[in-house]
Order: structure tokens, then C-alpha cells, then sequence
């Protein structure tokens, strides 16, 4: 059993590092002794893990499934032995996180402090808008913004984020403070550039629901280039407020039709799979809920 174990740590070392020699060095043994392990797994598994060449590795469609549910699995049994070990026991391992661009530049403070509370750990954080796809990445945790939660995955709801219409000081100096939505089809707008361009603008206030044709002048796809071209005095455009609180305090950015808002979304926290979320997982995962809980009690405070 202890040899497979070894096999199956290796096997992961070589898909990680991309070569059976940089594996070895890694591992501190010889390359034939990397190379007997995964040929003994192969053999055990009736598979072809490994596509090998003199000069390529690749895996095979069987590696990639087996490389997959391995890494949770060993995760699973070392969060167990965790549990099982008397005393408390200091988080440890890598904890790769991927969280959208803007919201993590917020939360990165926080995730700093855990890292310097637990030492032993190993995060890999990734700000990233796009969806990635958690198992083949090796994700544990992604932190997605999103009106429901993802239907094929597991996820935890952390906070709403609510979506304000805002603009610059200088920007409403020029052009005057809107008074209805309707005002907003006749100033230029700065969207998200998920938003198809032609897409008219959806509004909320307590009781009604509006549609609003607008013109995108400026799209992007990240929270901190719409942020700059919004001070810039570009245009009107939604500002999560989890995001822009600091600029609305300050009063570098202020809320147009503070009446009405964007449709709500909800922060959630998703796992590759609901039956293996190891400690270090959890413990993250409920401070930044913690934290998020703070951050919008905050907000209500202001409005």
C-alpha cells in the first residue's frame, strides 16, 4: 500500500512539474527510479497514464481523470489524519484560491493575514474574472460572483454585492446630475465587457423594474480599468460597492439616481467536490465570510 502511495505522490509530482527529471529533482532520486514508479502504477492500474517521448511527457485522458480525483483524495486522507492526530494541528499544504480581480484586491489583505497566521500553508492565489475550470486546475476554492450558484458544482452563498450606478465629481460638473433612468439613454455608459454592447441596462428600485437602452463608450473586463476610467470622468457606470467603497467614502466616485441600483448578485465560494473539502479549505473560507460580514455591515452603515 505504502509503495502505491509513493507511486501515486510521484505520479503527481511528474504531471506537476511536466518531466520525469524535474519530478526527480524534486524528489531527490534518480530519474529510473521515477520512471519504475509510474510504469509499476501503470501496470497495477491497467492504464496508460503518461504519454512519453525522448523529449515530451503528456498524459493520457486516463491520466488526466486520475490525476484529478487522486489530488482530492489524498487531500481527503491527509485532512483526516489531521483530525485523527492528537492536539491541534497547524494547517499546512498548498491551498491554491481563485477569486475575480476586484474583489480579490480587496479581500487580499485578509488572505495575506491568514497566510502569516498559518505558516505552513502554501497559497497560490489567482485573480481572475474568467470561470476556470476548478478540477482540471487544481482549483480548491473559487470565490464567483453570480446572480444563483453554479448548477454543477458545490457552493456556499458568503454575501449579496450590490451594484450602484455611479460617476466622477467632474463628470456630473459637466454634464449635470440625472434625474430619472430615462436620462440615462442620453450619456455615455462604461460596462463590464460581458455586457453585450447593444444590451439595455437593468434597474431596480423598492418596488420597480426597468429596462434602459444605454451607449457603451468604454468596456473592459476588469473591476480596476473600469474603476480608472470612471474617475476619469469617461462616463456613468455600475460600481460594485464591495469594490468602490473607498472611492464613494472619499467622494472621488458618487452614486447617480441613488433611488435605484442593478440587479443584486451573490458572492459564493465553490468547491471542485462537496465530499472532499479539507480544513484548510473550510477555515479559509468561513474568515473571508467573516470578513465579507464586517465589509457589509459596513456598507449598510453608509447608505
Amino acid at each position: 500500500m505504502q509503495n502505491k502511495l509513493n507511486a501515486i505522490k510521484t505520479f503527481i509530482r511528474v504531471a506537476e512539474a511536466g518531466s520525469f527529471s524535474a519530478a526527480a529533482r524534486q524528489n531527490g532520486m534518480k530519474q529510473s527510479a521515477v520512471s519504475q514508479q509510474i510504469a509499476a502504477l501503470e501496470e497495477a492500474l491497467g492504464v496508460v497514464l503518461l504519454h512519453r517521448t525522448t523529449r515530451t511527457m503528456a498524459l493520457t485522458e486516463h491520466g488526466q481523470h486520475y490525476l484529478q480525483q487522486v489530488r482530492q483524495l489524498l487531500s481527503a486522507m491527509e485532512d483526516l489524519e489531521q483530525q485523527l492526530r492528537p492536539g491541534s494541528q497547524p494547517l499546512h499544504g498548498k491551498l491554491h484560491i481563485q477569486l475575480p480581480s476586484g474583489i480579490g484586491q480587496r479581500l487580499m489583505p485578509h488572505l495575506i493575514a491568514f497566510q502569516q497566521v498559518h505558516p505552513a500553508l502554501r497559497l497560490n492565489i489567482a485573480l481572475e474574472d474568467r470561470l476556470s475550470d476548478l478540477i482540471a486546475e487544481g482549483v480548491d476554492v473559487a470565490i464567483r460572483l453570480s446572480e444563483s450558484p453554479p448548477a454543477t458544482l458545490a457552493a456556499r452563498s458568503l454575501t449579496t454585492v450590490e451594484t450602484v450606478l455611479v460617476a466622477s465629481p467632474d463628470w456630473i460638473a459637466r454634464n449635470g446630475m440625472p434625474q430619472t433612468p430615462d436620462d440615462l439613454q442620453h450619456h455615455p455608459h462604461i460596462r463590464f465587457s460581458g455586457v453585450l454592447p447593444d444590451a439595455p441596462l437593468q434597474l431596480v428600485s423598492a418596488t420597480v423594474r426597468v429596462s434602459v437602452p444605454v451607449e457603451s463608450v468604454f468596456r473592459t473586463n476588469n473591476s480596476d480599468a473600469l474603476m480608472q476610467a470612471l474617475a476619469a470622468g469617461l462616463g456613468i457606470g455600475g460600481l460594485q460597492t464591495l469594490i468602490g467603497a473607498d472611492a464613494l467614502a472619499s467622494g472621488r466616485l458618487m452614486r447617480i439616481l441613488p433611488a435605484w441600483r442593478l440587479p443584486d448578485r451573490y458572492l459564493y465560494a465553490v468547491f471542485p467536490d462537496a465530499r472532499f473539502i479539507p480544513d484548510k479549505v473550510r477555515q479559509l473560507v468561513a474568515r473571508l465570510n467573516e470578513v465579507l460580514v464586517v465589509m457589509r455591515g459596513a456598507e449598510q452603515s453608509q447608505t
